[in-house]
């Protein structure tokens, strides 16, 4: 199946390499310049130097923005691994319920990345459909599928299916690093760990491993994999860390670090504390005009509680900003 519509694929590709590189570059200008301007709300060359670095990457975005609306899906490749599988076939009802159990787990990081960390509460209708697995072929590899999700990027160049697929990349890879796991639970909420735990609770029953592998627009190539004996230890490391929501609070302050890029921000408050965290893509397009502003945030706050160490932390979700005046 194509992923790439009226346009070389290969050419597509390099230029949305050079584009990603130019901005990151410009990424890391533009949180030294929020930062300044924060610091300076009066200065205008603060202001003047913050506006120009923002107009330069609206013009990238669009450049890249007109070549993403040209990729039609994405191809994600699944390998069953074990003894189960050494024939290249599956048990039709456990291979059902093994994508059952991925299927709602993409879903679920879907939802996250979008409005926050939920544990309860249907996931919309347009959220479901964004990461809605398909399932195209299978090939030897003890049993092997390829997978497709239509890409559907909007107006803005973002995707839902893809920055879920990206998000799903690095939760797999955060369960072999102790100190990434813990943030990236938070965030996602206890609803995407869950269904985690239950991915992995299935290739445990079968005595199974999997690999997972996605290459990006930008020939970017994301790959995973953990054999039958890894599966326990995985397992044991989510169930070290317990979520618990504390709610949403409202601050005063100024946004004085914010990436579009990796979908993160820093927040000074009123008292000077800096407060870091993760953006939601319901809250992306109204942050440029905040950059190095004073406004109030919305933020989704979340605690996790790490069983070995006894050690807490909590965790923080941009969910809503709006304008603040100045006392």
């Amino acid at each position: 199946m194509k992923l790439w519509n009226n346009i070389d694929g290969a050419e597509a590709e390099a230029q949305l390499r050079g584009l990603n590189r130019r901005l990151a570059d410009l990424d890391e200008a533009m949180r030294d310049s929020q930062r300044m301007l924060a610091d300076n709300p009066d200065s205008f060359a603060a202001k003047l130097g913050l506006n120009s670095l923002s107009q330069l990457q609206q013009r990238l975005q669009s450049e890249r923005v007109e070549l993403v609306k040209h990729r039609v899906r994405e191809k994600v490749d699944v390998a069953l691994l074990g003894a189960s599988f050494n024939d290249h076939t599956a048990s039709l009802g456990r291979l059902g319920i093994f994508l059952w159990r991925l299927q709602g787990l993409y879903q679920s990081i879907g939802q996250a990345i979008t409005t926050g960390p939920r544990l309860r509460g249907p996931i919309s209708q347009e959220i479901l459909r964004a990461t809605d697995l398909r399932l195209a072929h299978v090939f030897p590899s003890s049993f092997g599928m390829e997978l497709f999700v239509t890409s559907s990027f909007d107006e803005f160049g973002e995707s839902t299916s893809v920055a879920a697929l990206q998000t799903l990349f690095n939760l797999l890879t955060a369960t072999k690093r102790e100190n990434e796991i813990g943030r990236l639970s938070a965030e996602l909420g206890q609803r995407s760990v869950n269904h985690l735990r239950k991915v992995l609770t299935e290739l445990h029953r079968d005595s199974a491993g999997f690999s997972l592998s996605w290459t990006d627009s930008a020939g970017t190539k994301y790959a995973w994999d953990a054999d039958n004996s890894d599966i326990p230890r995985l397992r044991e490391s989510i169930s070290r860390y317990q979520e618990r929501s504390i709610g949403e609070h409202i601050y005063d302050g100024a946004l004085i670090g914010a990436s579009l890029l990796r979908n993160r921000f820093e927040f000074m408050d009123m008292d000077k504390a800096i407060l870091e965290g993760k953006i939601t893509r319901a809250v992306r397009p109204q942050l440029r005009e905040y950059f190095g502003q004073w406004c109030r945030v919305t933020l989704e706050q979340v605690e996790v509680f790490e069983t070995v160490s006894g050690e807490t932390k909590v965790f923080y979700t941009l969910i809503g900003i709006a304008p603040r005046t100045r006392q």
